[in-house]
């Protein structure tokens, strides 16, 4: 489910879009175009912090399922995009919740769904391949178009599962969970403040969520409790 931060107001958004979201306008379809163009404004910005208002293209989606003459599907594509690489687990499937069986069967959305299923599963490897493999369908590259700073959007999803699961992994394995060859995998470890050894081996700090910790369970039976079970045993 998607955390409060989803629905509060990003610092980038307009205050006519902020008006539109918190009054009487937000269901009015002569507003469509205006999400439309705040949705690509957000598609053209790069950078993954500020680029994503997951309020504003949920309004935009509902629009379209109330007046669904006037849904284009390059924008539901688009929209899918923003929440495939949001920060917030759970963009994508309240996104998909708006959406039609028939809107579903759309091929670059088929797609989106099939990479949603890959970052479920942390398949990332897969994830790359299924985008930018080989194959002689356009539909690995199109359903991503248009969104600038897709990949790099992942890439800082990816390190942080990283960086939550591993004390050390293979340079190797990190450049395929991340699609970097070996010299921008480096250029990443610096950044991010990871060892990497000469056999190639890079070492994460340490945190909550990657440090083994060993869990001790006790139970406590009364005699008296015992001596019940054991009768009860010889019962059957």
């Amino acid at each position: 489910m998607a955390g409060a931060s989803s629905f509060a107001r990003p610092s980038t958004r307009p205050d006519e879009i902020q008006q539109l979201l918190t009054g009487v306008e937000r269901y009015n379809p002569q507003k469509i175009g205006v999400l439309e163009d705040y949705l690509a404004h957000q598609c053209a910005n790069p950078d993954p912090t500020t680029n994503h208002d997951v309020m504003a293209n949920l309004a935009l989606l509902k629009m379209y399922q109330f007046n669904p003459a006037m849904m284009d599907l390059d924008v539901v594509r688009r929209v899918l995009c923003k929440a495939l690489i949001s920060a917030t687990p759970g963009d994508f499937n309240l996104c998909l919740y708006l959406l039609s069986d028939d809107i579903c069967q759309d091929a670059s959305v088929r797609k989106l769904l099939q990479l949603r299923d890959y970052l479920e599963r942390a398949q990332f490897d897969s994830f790359w391949k299924e985008m930018y493999g080989d194959n002689d369908d356009d539909e690995e590259e199109s359903a991503v178009d248009g969104i600038a700073g897709f990949d790099n959007g992942l890439r800082r999803l990816v390190v942080g599962e990283i960086g939550s699961t591993y004390q050390t992994i293979q340079a190797r394995l990190v450049g395929k969970m991340l699609n970097l060859d070996e010299e921008a995998v480096l250029r990443l470890a610096k950044e991010q403040g990871w060892a990497v050894s000469a056999e190639g081996v890079v070492s994460l700090p340490l945190k909550a969520e990657n440090e083994a910790k060993t869990t001790v369970i006790s139970e406590s039976v009364k005699f008296e409790q015992l001596t019940k079970i054991l009768s009860a045993a010889n019962d059957i």
